[in-house]
């Protein structure tokens, strides 16, 4: 498998209490530790409100920018500076649609945090197009469900933007690991939080810095 050079960010209030979150699997993170932070219109779902194509009700102003990037952005693109309580305002509302949170596949540093649908997203649509997207584009964590909490209502499957979950026997939703991209949709949408994020075992850190993502992502010798 080939080193992806951009990643999922889980929803982190939704991994198993007790098992390590890192810092760069959390977005607060970088709203902690970038000024200025920026937000700007989608480039994907404005592409196709102008084409007059269904956004779905999908929040348009939620791609942010941070840094460096957050001022080239204000000043070349139109975003506009905004506060940390803002931008945690706006992953709020990132998250209630159902949002993937993507960004680089680096730990120390990242230009920007998009919010993608399964709709108008050019990449996850690419992804989309692979037999197993959960293989090439992934956060590190998947989905298990408590059993006894589960109510069978189907809101993680309406949610699921890999299409990876189907509803199985005695109305408890399975899922195709091939598919899912660990984004935590399904557990952040559901209404009897039966949904947690598990760490994936032996899946790999991000590197550490523009290098080492270099090196990583370099084609392997046959």
């Amino acid at each position: 498998m080939d080193f992806p050079t951009l990643r999922v960010i889980p929803v982190n209030r939704t991994i198993k209490i007790g098992q390590t979150i890192h810092t760069y699997d959390q977005v607060q993170t970088y709203i902690d530790k970038y000024d200025p932070i920026a937000v700007g219109t989608c480039f994907c779902r404005h592409e196709a409100a102008l084409l007059g194509e269904d956004t779905h009700g999908i929040p348009m102003q939620v791609c942010m920018t941070f840094g460096m990037a957050a001022q080239f952005t204000n000043r070349r693109l139109g975003t506009r500076i905004i506060t940390k309580n803002e931008a945690r305002e706006l992953l709020d509302q990132a998250e209630a649609a159902g949002l993937v949170h993507m960004s680089v596949n680096t730990t120390e540093d990242i230009q920007f945090l998009c919010n993608c649908d399964r709709w108008h997203c050019n990449v996850i649509k690419m992804v989309l197009n692979q037999p197993k997207p959960g293989l090439v584009f992934n956060s590190g964590f998947e989905p298990h469900v408590d059993l006894e909490a589960c109510t069978g209502c189907r809101t993680c499957i309406d949610r699921c933007p890999a299409s990876a979950r189907t509803m199985g026997e005695h109305d408890v939703p399975k899922v195709d690991f091939g598919r899912c991209f660990g984004c935590a949709a399904c557990a952040s949408g559901c209404p009897s939080k039966a949904i947690e994020m598990v760490s994936k075992p032996g899946f790999p850190e991000p590197p550490k810095n523009d290098e080492a993502l270099r090196k990583a992502i370099k084609p392997r010798k046959s």
